[in-house]
């Protein structure tokens, strides 16, 4: 602007000192380059704008995808639950159930038969009725903690009143709304900046229309001023020349600081572009229908190998206990205690086993369908990335052009003061 009003000057200047016959013409055309030069800059300004507009909006798009591909995902999670619930692991907890029922029995079985001695030894004063109670209370817990289970039991073989079915069938409600409220926020979202990037654009266009008009006058300006005689420059032009080289340093310096600018950031772009390539060659090269990475299956392993070297210890365990009982060392009470040891670990082994047989089955169709979907996810954002890498190279290019042309219309601005006579530039 500093240059524009001198500029200012100096042209009001020649037109009074032009003759007569050629003031009307030069009013025009002083008024023609102020408005070229106006309009022009604002043109610059909207396409910087407009491009910056676009590259932004294209990164909001890729955050919008990313976050619906993951409640989608959590989505598709939540579907797979549900489903292996229905076909098989519902089976699995009625097996946990019923062995939770046969354990308790057991236990139950063991403290009525310890209040049944308890109740002997008090009649004869071996034991305080304090520790009779105590035996009594266990009963009742126990009986207690049975019939919860068996309740327990009831409801979940009745389908539809499965309180594990009903929160997943919650979740995956909650899931879905989420899933919906995501598109839709971001679709209007969408549809907001779309509308702002045609604005700009319908801007852009016009101004770019009205500069075409204001380039003509500027022509015929430059024209008229070339055919002037030429002379050397005043005192007052020299200054005005000589703050619009200054300037025109400090333009050449903003279009290279534009440039470093500019390579920096399509060098993050790139960046995560080829961290995203490198994400979707490593779903590739993962090897179909394995589950040697699945930290699932590989936890359930190692449940069943767990539960079989507890039946194998609670078997050795329990072989002792019998062969001592015969002797006399030991009392029947403490041989059941070893027995129902050995049989809770029979009916966990065969719970694990189940259970590892129903998953590692609905598991490795699940990560199937969870690794094509990551795939195909991985796979649009690298194409979402090259898209916006190629914006912000545009938005970038356009940034430095403007830096450019803006020390290029300073340049053209110190022409035409260079011929301007003498005698009209006093």
């Amino acid at each position: 602007m500093f240059f524009l009003s001198r500029l200012n000057v100096c042209l009001l200047t020649l037109l009074f000192c032009l003759p007569a016959a050629a003031q009307n013409e030069v009013d025009v055309r002083v008024t023609s380059w102020q408005s070229y030069l106006q309009v022009h800059s604002q043109w610059q300004e909207a396409r910087q704008q407009h491009a910056l507009l676009v590259a932004e909006h294209a990164h909001a798009v890729l955050q919008w995808e990313s976050e619906k591909d993951g409640a989608e995902r959590e989505l598709l999670v939540h579907q797979y639950e549900l489903k292996a619930y229905r076909e098989g692991l519902r089976e699995v907890r009625l097996t946990a159930l019923k062995n939770e029922v046969v354990v308790i029995t057991e236990r139950v079985k063991q403290a009525e038969v310890r209040r049944s001695w308890s109740v002997k030894l008090a009649n004869r004063g071996l034991i305080s009725q304090k520790e009779l109670e105590a035996d009594e209370i266990a009963v009742e817990r126990l009986n207690g903690q049975l019939k919860t289970k068996k309740e327990e039991l009831k409801q979940e073989q009745q389908e539809q009143g499965s309180a594990r079915e009903t929160e997943l069938l919650t979740a995956l409600e909650q899931a879905t709304a989420k899933l919906e409220k995501i598109r839709l926020d971001g679709a209007k979202a969408k549809s907001e900046r779309e509308e702002a990037l045609k604005q700009q654009a319908n801007l852009v266009k016009s101004l770019q229309e009205e500069l075409q008009k204001r380039q003509a006058e500027f022509k015929r300006l430059r024209e008229f001023l070339e055919m002037q005689e030429s002379g050397s420059s005043s005192q007052k032009q020299n200054q005005q020349i000589r703050q619009l080289e200054q300037e025109l340093k400090t333009s050449e310096q903003a279009v290279i600081d534009a440039r470093t600018q500019s390579e920096d950031r399509v060098a993050q772009w790139q960046s995560k572009l080829d961290s995203a390539k490198q994400v979707v060659l490593q779903f590739k090269s993962a090897s179909e229908g394995s589950l040697q990475g699945s930290v699932a299956i590989q936890n359930q392993e190692a449940a069943v190998q767990s539960a079989q070297e507890k039946v194998n210890q609670s078997i050795q365990n329990e072989t002792w206990a019998n062969r001592v009982l015969k002797k006399g060392f030991i009392t029947q009470v403490l041989y059941e205690k070893y027995s129902l040891q050995l049989l809770e670990a029979r009916l966990d082994l065969a719970l694990q086993q189940q259970r590892f047989a129903v998953e590692s089955s609905l598991r490795a169709k699940h990560e199937s369908v969870l690794r094509e979907f990551d795939l195909q996810v991985a796979t649009r954002e690298v194409a979402a990335l090259s898209e916006l890498l190629r914006l912000n190279q545009a938005y970038s290019k356009t940034l430095i052009e403007r830096h450019r042309e803006h020390a290029s219309r300073q340049q053209a601005v110190i022409s035409v003061l260079k011929q301007i006579p003498d005698s009209l530039g006093d």
